[in-house]
Formats: structure tokens, sequence, C-alpha cells
């Protein structure tokens, strides 16, 4: 699933409830086991009913495991360091600033060159199209057609379009109008040079497309606002992944891909 639709579906989960009371909550939150458990305390135990006994060793198991976190170092769940979490881990911290930039830095590139090359809302391009099979040539059929690029923003355009795990990777999708489709990135970037920088690297279907003409540039701004703006997915992975994850499916391809590229443009 790539992270920009994660909050799009829920994967077939239904929604959390408690296992003791049936309530639109998680049994660690429940109100009413903890009642079951002092009612339970306080009567001898030929009297207490089942539901009092659950809920007694439930409560007795939960205080046990909270005493052994306690009296046990912390561990951070970002770098594995010892002494600090999450909250205060300063290589996280690290990561943070830096994916921060290149987020930034990704949407200037992306800003300049969809004008450039005709991806930007508002541009009118002319597409060679693949059409059915031509039996009597063995190849296939091509036509050129005219497309305006739709007016909105892909959702979510982040840097996580370089992610190397496939399930995760930012997938970049650019309407046009009078396509029934929209355009995938690499239709429109083949054999440009920033293909890679851009959009990072393994297999895709190419059907022979040689990119797109462009008939009129697009005039599009786009806005400070957008190319500095908070990007959630950031939070996201930093709140979910590891720093060895957090290496090998972003991190490594910004270094190999982006900032190279961006160096070229005086953006890094």
């Amino acid at each position: 699933m790539a992270i920009n639709i994660r909050t799009e579906n829920t994967n077939g989960r239904s929604s959390t409830t408690c296992t003791f009371c049936r309530g639109t909550h998680s049994i660690s939150s429940c109100p009413k086991i903890n009642e079951y458990a002092i009612e339970g305390a306080k009567l001898p135990f030929s009297e207490r009913t089942f539901r009092q006994h659950y809920a007694m060793q439930y409560v007795e198991l939960k205080s046990n495991r909270s005493a052994k976190r306690k009296a046990s170092a912390k561990k951070c769940g970002y770098c594995k360091g010892s002494g600090h979490s999450r909250r205060n881990c300063t290589l996280m911290e690290e990561h943070r600033e830096f994916l921060n930039k290149a987020n930034r830095v990704w949407r200037k590139i992306y800003a300049i060159k969809s004008v450039e090359l005709g991806f930007a809302p508002a541009s009118l391009i002319k597409y060679e199209e693949q059409m059915g099979y031509n039996y009597g040539s063995g190849t296939y059929d091509r036509e050129e057609k005219m497309y305006l690029i739709g007016s909105e923003l892909p959702t979510n355009l982040s840097v996580f379009a370089l992610a190397t795990d496939h399930n995760l990777k930012q997938v970049i999708k650019i309407p046009a109008v009078g396509r029934n489709r929209p355009f995938s990135f690499r239709q429109l970037t083949t054999d440009t040079d920033c293909e890679k920088p851009l959009g990072g690297g393994g297999y895709y279907y190419n059907d022979g497309n040689r990119g797109a003409k462009v008939i009129t540039k697009s005039t599009y701004q786009y806005s400070d606002e957008w190319i500095n703006g908070h990007c959630d997915d950031i939070d996201f992975v930093l709140k979910k992944w590891d720093k060895d994850r957090i290496e090998r499916d972003i991190l490594n391809s910004i270094r190999k891909r982006l900032i190279p590229y961006a160096s070229q443009m005086g953006l890094w």
C-alpha cells in the first residue's frame, strides 16, 4: 500500500471492540474491568463470578507488566539505543530535518520540471498513445492525441516517490482531460534527466512511449505554501519505522538520486 493512500482504506479491519464488555474501545482502556476487579477483591474466592476472576487476573497481570517496564532501562524504538525513547532521540530529529529539507527540494524540482516537460496543471501536450495490435505490420499502431493536464495537483506529492519499497512508494498519477485514465509519472518523463531523481528506480511497464510534446506551457504557479508545506508522510514513517528501514527505503535513495541532481541545479 502506497503511503499516500494509507488513509483511504482500512485494509478490511473492523472498528475496535473490547473483549471484556464489548464496548467500542480496547480492553486496556476498559473502565468496567477495573470495577469488576475491585468488586471481586472484596468477596471470598468461592463467591466471585467468572468475570470478576478474569478482571482480577487481567488487572494483576497488567500491573506486573507495567512494573517490569519501569524497572527495565529505556530503549529507543527508532535507533535502538538505550537511555532514551523516540520522543527525545537526537538521530530521529536529524533524520526529520533531513527529510523535510529533501521534501522541499524535491517539490521545487517537481515544480520546475513539470512546467518544462508538460505535466504541470493546465499544460497542453501532444502524446503518442499505443493503440491496438496490427497483425499486418506485426507492431502496435500508435496515434497522437492532444491532452490538457488537469487543474489539480496529484494527491500528496512528496519525496516518498523515491521510496524503494514498492508497497510504500508514493504513486504519482497525473490527470488529463479527455483521457480515461491518468498518466503515470514515467509516461511523461521517459528518458529525461529528472526521471530517476524525481521518481526513483524499480521495474515499470513501458509501452514504448517517448514522453510528451509540450504544445503550450503551463503558467501555473506552485505556491511557497505547497513547496515548504508540512509533509504528513514524514511524521508517519518516523512514528512507525526504525532507522534501519528509513535508511533502506528512503534515505539511501535520496542521497543516491536526489542530492546529486539537486546539487547540479543549485538547490542543495
